[in-house]
């Protein structure tokens, strides 16, 4: 998911590693869009590499293991969902909006709010 922070042109990714039965948020990452970003996730599930993942076919996704990944477009429902009620509940993170971060820690920090009280 992205949001921007002052202006459109600074894009900010939000990256989320959600348990698919409980529904939980195992990991996030904040940042643009390339693998560093991702590695950050990844580094943050910790114990939790061992799984399956489901994922879109972003090149960035390329460092889970083969064996790992599935990509399925239909698997990847609950995490948009979870995307669709984070707009809805925080305005700074909704496209079209007059409402935003004035800085990438704020909007870090209104993520961790928001994950501690889902």
């Amino acid at each position: 998911m992205w949001s921007f922070v002052r202006c459109r042109k600074n894009e900010i990714w939000i990256w989320l590693a959600l348990e698919v039965n409980s529904r939980k948020v195992l990991a996030y990452a904040v940042g643009d869009r390339s693998i560093y970003t991702f590695k950050r996730l990844w580094d943050g599930l910790g114990k939790i590499k061992r799984k399956i993942f489901y994922t879109d076919r972003w090149d960035a996704y390329n460092l889970i293991p083969y064996k790992q990944r599935i990509v399925k477009r239909g698997k990847t429902n609950h995490i948009e969902r979870l995307f669709l009620t984070l707009r809805n509940d925080n305005p700074r993170f909704t496209r079209k909006t007059i409402r935003f971060s004035k800085s990438p820690e704020m909007l870090e920090h209104s993520l961790k709010l928001w994950i501690h009280y889902l």
